[in-house]
């Protein structure tokens, strides 16, 4: 890496814009409301568009696996997240709730800057998957590659994920 772009790096990240990328492998699972065999935590924003262009994929996704085990919730770091308006913003969409991550902390854990921004932990709290739900963004193709759900089946099945790391395409989040 030449000087330049190792000085422009190092000036991002004093500025707190410099991807921050995966902190941790793992979590404590009892921090979060609710976890199961499996949790997948999706980064939510309210303002996503591209949020919002997945939630007919996420639905299915919550009806093929939450009764194989999986626990779904929406993580909402974002400055000013309102669990009453998050709780408005969702009922009737989703099935699953939101959770405010304070502080952004899980957030700056797992390395979340967008939303649409997934992980699945274990019941342990170790991470397995983190990425995006699938290879679409805002507008959604038939022929995606659906990462979330793929880590999900391969879990489930006892076999490795086979892709444990994918980037997230989605809104960048507005943390705390």
């Amino acid at each position: 890496m030449d000087v330049r772009r190792l000085l422009l790096l190092a000036l991002l990240t004093a500025l707190g814009c410099a991807p921050s990328g995966p902190r941790t492998d793992a979590i404590d699972p009892s921090a979060l409301p609710s976890h199961g065999r499996f949790t997948a935590l999706i980064f939510y924003a309210k303002h996503c568009n591209c949020l919002d262009a997945h939630e007919g994929r996420i639905g299915e996704m919550y009806g093929r696996f939450h009764e194989r085990g999986v626990t779904f919730l929406f993580v909402d770091s974002e400055v000013g997240a309102d669990q009453a308006e998050d709780d408005a913003a969702t009922r009737g969409r989703f099935p699953f709730p939101v959770w405010i991550d304070h502080g952004a902390k899980l957030a700056n854990e797992l390395g979340a800057e967008y939303a649409t921004y997934s992980v699945i932990v274990d019941e342990g709290g170790r991470v397995r998957y983190r990425g995006g739900i699938d290879s679409d963004k805002t507008h959604l193709h038939d022929d995606a590659t659906p990462y979330l759900a793929d880590a999900l089946d391969d879990l489930l099945a006892g076999r490795p994920v086979r892709s444990s790391s994918n980037e997230g395409l989605g809104c960048a989040l507005r943390k705390w």
